[in-house]
């Protein structure tokens, strides 16, 4: 039988040695930004881990680039031309 009691236990008793925010990955190696609260529930599941540094900073990495191409392609759109001057 499932002891709902002791699994809100540890539940709360993961979610306070979390940080308030942190990262998680999936089985299919997704990451996400979650709460404390979300993270330890995930956690405890067993469904998702907590995300290596390396992890995080290529998943910025990535989003940075994205981030930078799509102002590009804006620009682009608006007919500005960025020109490096040395």
């Amino acid at each position: 039988m499932f002891d709902l009691r002791r699994y809100w236990q540890e539940i709360r008793a993961l979610e306070g040695a979390l940080p308030q925010y942190l990262w998680i990955v999936d089985a299919a190696g997704v990451l996400i930004e979650v709460t404390a609260r979300i993270g330890a529930k995930m956690l405890h599941a067993k469904s998702h881990r907590v995300a290596t540094e390396d992890e995080v900073a290529a998943h910025r990495d990535r989003e940075e680039a994205k981030n930078r191409e799509a102002a590009a392609e804006k620009r682009r759109r608006n007919g500005v031309e960025v020109v490096a001057v040395e």
